[in-house]
């Protein structure tokens, strides 16, 4: 008896050892994001919470711009944003004892984002340093790779690039993912080209992207799609009986973890132009009052603007700024604006959504003090009046603290 029992004990311990052994020898994950566009801040979050580490290492490849200085600056400003320490490979270097080696910084990163543009040089200049292996090697070690344009075209088997003279042509990728890509997707003329070579067969099916869309493979395999708007999405390509089918993927768009929820804040249509409401100067509410700085705007009324901003901004405006009067082309252009939403937060601070170029929205920002709505400044809202909202959302509870240090009277 006591044999037996002695023999399950010693069976049962080799099993958990053998259990305990496969999953310390599981493969890793492969995990490639890719998107349509250039590099942003948003993206890189995302590439951050992925990561789920605290003080991630995320190194930028430049590689497709020549080492651009100004993608490098704006690396620079994403990681400072975010509270990252930049790391960034430059391929322009000569020998130096002192420099560490590609495989030295590329291995031991948490993730790899690749900027955008010429993708055949980038893959030419890799290859002759030995950076395609490297990266094959942090795929396999469980590295993220990502990027944009050119950094999401290379993880590829092949897509369209507009890295030849003339036309845009097919290239080969570094086939970590099975499929065709198409970035830029919204480009009437790389949509076209791209479809034309999935059914000449030229090309396997695949996927695209629009520039603002983004798209998480992991072992080879689609998980989801991300977005920072509603007209920005990803699309896989296919064959279907005989014609090209694209059908897009279903999107999560993207709100920072510490946004206000949609109960949080007041929502309220306009839709009206600046042309329809007549001039006033009234700061009773977030829309009189934005009603009547625009009015000041395209009266050429500078010297006015202090009087009707917040504690925040009254240090931007001199005493004397001058009345410089505005043209009529630019006059109309103003009374044009049309404004689309307001929202407001805690009876403190509230956003006017406006939009006056076709792809743009403007957020402007009110605070109320001593009873008055008062002009906190313009800020990029979007390219649609969703992700002006979104925009509102995430910079809603900075602008609160801001008028808690800078009103005197709270």
């Amino acid at each position: 008896m006591k044999k037996t029992l002695l023999f399950i004990l010693l069976a049962s311990i080799c099993q958990i050892a053998l259990s305990q052994s496969n999953a310390n020898s599981k493969d890793p994950e492969q995990t490639i994001f890719v998107y349509g566009g250039n590099q942003n801040l948003k993206f890189t979050r995302y590439i951050a919470e992925l990561i789920q580490k605290k003080n991630p290492k995320i190194c930028f490849l430049p590689t497709a711009s020549a080492d651009n200085e100004s993608n490098i600056k704006h690396w620079n400003y994403i990681c400072k944003e975010l509270e990252l320490k930049p790391y960034v490979l430059k391929v322009w270097v000569a020998s130096n004892k002192e420099n560490k080696s590609f495989e030295d910084i590329l291995l031991n990163m948490d993730a790899i984002v690749v900027g955008g543009g010429n993708t055949l040089n980038m893959l030419g200049i890799w290859k002759a340093q030995g950076i395609d292996t490297l990266l094959q090697k942090a795929l396999n070690k469980g590295i993220i790779l990502s990027g944009g344009s050119a950094g999401s075209l290379c993880w590829f088997q092949s897509g369209i690039s507009d890295s030849r003279p003339v036309n845009l042509s097919v290239i080969d990728g570094l086939s970590f993912l099975p499929y065709s890509h198409c970035p830029h997707y919204s480009d009437s003329l790389k949509k076209e080209v791209f479809h034309k070579q999935i059914k000449n067969k030229t090309i396997s099916a695949g996927y695209a992207c629009d520039d603002k869309s983004g798209i998480l493979f992991r072992n080879g395999k689609y998980i989801e799609t991300v977005s920072l708007n509603d007209i920005n999405n990803s699309y896989y390509v296919a064959l279907n009986n005989g014609a090209v089918e694209s059908s897009k993927l279903q999107t999560r768009i993207l709100v920072n973890k510490d946004a206000l929820s949609v109960e949080d804040y007041k929502s309220v249509d306009v839709n009206k132009s600046l042309k329809e409401y007549t001039e006033i100067n009234k700061q009773d509410s977030p829309i009189n009052a934005f009603i009547s700085f625009k009015y000041i705007s395209v009266s050429g009324q500078k010297s006015k603007y202090k009087a009707l901003s917040s504690f925040s901004m009254q240090s931007r405006y001199k005493e004397d700024t001058p009345n410089i009067r505005v043209d009529d082309k630019t006059r109309d252009k103003h009374l044009n604006t049309v404004v689309n939403k307001v929202f407001v937060y805690n009876d403190l601070v509230a956003g006017v959504v406006n939009r006056m170029y076709d792809d743009y929205y403007g957020l402007w920002f009110f605070y109320q003090e001593n009873g008055k709505w008062m002009n906190a400044g313009e800020f990029f809202g979007g390219a649609t009046v969703l992700e002006a909202e979104i925009t509102f959302r995430e910079k809603a509870k900075m602008h609160l603290e801001k008028i808690k240090e800078t009103n005197p009277n709270r």
